[in-house]
C-alpha cells in the first residue's frame, strides 16, 4: 500500500479515508445543504454537491458553480455565484436555460469556444471563452482550461479532442481541478499539486475504474471527489480498489448523487 504524503491543508472536522453518504432528496438540500470545509489561505473553502457534475464552491474570495443543469430552484440555499464554469455541450453539463436563471450581472461565464457558438446573445456578454490550454486571470482567481477528451472508441466519439473543457481553478492559495468528461489523457496525469479534484467514471464515454486509479495515483490529489457515475457500482467499485490501494495517498469522497443517463442525456435526482 501507498504511504500517505501529509496534507498540504486542513478538512476542517474528522476525516476519514473515504466518505460514502447520500442526499435525503431534492427538497431537503435547499433547506439543509450537505457541505465539505477545508481550510484556505483566508479562511474556508466549502464544497457542496447539487447534482452530477453541478457542484457549488464558496470561497472567501468568490462563489463558483459547475454545470449547472436543471433550472434555478434547484441551487435554492446557494449564494449567487461568481463565476459559472461550463465543461462541453451535452445536455448535462450545458443548459441554456437555467444559465440564463442563475447567471447575473455580475457572474462572469467561462466555457469552451464551441459552447460559446451556441451560448444566447444575453449570456454571451457575460461569457469569456476558453480554449484548451489557455487561461484567464478573473480577480485575484486564474482559471486554466485543461483538455478534456475520450482516447478511444465511443469515448472519443463522444468527447473529440478540443471541444470540452476540464478547469484548474487557482483560489485563496489552493488549486481545484474539475476533470470535466474526459479518459485519463495526458494533460490530466500530468497535473501538480491539485488540493481537491472532482472526476467523472463514465465508462465507455469518460473514466473507468482503472483510469481513475492511474490518474490520482499519477497527480496525486489531496481529495478526490467522484462527482458523476453511470452506476453505483462503478462508483463502488472504484471505492473498494481506492481502499486496497490508497492511490497517491487522495482521499476520496464519493456521494449518492443521482444517476445520468448519457445516452439519453437525462438526469435524474
Amino acid at each position: 500500500m501507498l504511504a500517505r504524503p501529509a496534507f498540504r491543508f486542513a478538512w476542517i472536522g474528522f476525516v476519514p479515508f473515504i466518505v460514502i453518504a447520500g442526499f435525503s432528496g431534492e427538497g431537503a438540500r435547499a433547506q439543509d445543504i450537505e457541505s465539505d470545509d477545508f481550510s484556505s489561505d483566508s479562511g474556508i473553502i466549502s464544497v457542496e454537491q447539487v447534482q452530477q457534475m453541478s457542484v457549488v464552491i464558496r470561497t472567501p474570495i468568490g462563489v463558483i458553480y459547475t454545470d449547472p443543469t436543471g433550472g434555478k430552484s434547484r441551487y435554492d440555499g446557494h449564494p449567487a455565484p461568481d463565476i459559472v464554469l461550463v465543461s462541453h455541450e451535452h445536455h448535462e453539463h450545458y443548459d441554456a436555460d437555467t444559465l440564463e436563471e442563475i447567471v447575473g450581472d455580475n457572474t462572469q461565464l467561462v466555457v469552451p469556444p464551441f459552447v460559446m457558438e451556441q451560448l444566447p446573445p444575453k449570456l454571451k456578454g457575460r461569457a469569456i471563452s476558453l480554449a484548451n490550454g489557455t487561461s484567464s486571470e478573473l480577480g485575484s482567481i486564474h482559471i486554466e482550461a485543461i483538455p478534456a477528451y475520450g482516447l478511444t472508441g465511443q469515448s472519443a466519439q463522444w468527447h473529440p479532442r478540443g471541444r470540452g473543457n476540464g478547469y484548474v481553478v487557482s483560489i485563496d492559495g489552493r488549486r481545484i481541478y474539475i476533470a470535466g468528461s474526459s479518459d485519463a489523457v495526458p494533460e490530466m496525469l500530468q497535473l501538480k499539486d491539485i488540493d481537491i479534484a472532482f472526476l467523472p467514471l463514465y465508462p465507455p464515454y469518460a473514466l473507468g475504474v482503472d483510469e481513475a486509479i492511474e490518474a490520482v495515483s499519477s497527480f496525486k490529489p489531496e481529495i478526490t471527489y467522484i462527482y458523476q457515475y453511470d452506476s453505483t457500482r462503478t462508483r463502488d467499485a472504484f471505492v473498494e480498489k481506492a481502499r486496497d490501494n490508497n492511490p497517491g495517498g487522495t482521499r476520496v469522497i464519493a456521494r449518492d448523487i443521482g444517476i445520468c443517463l448519457a445516452l439519453s442525456l437525462l438526469c435524474s435526482d
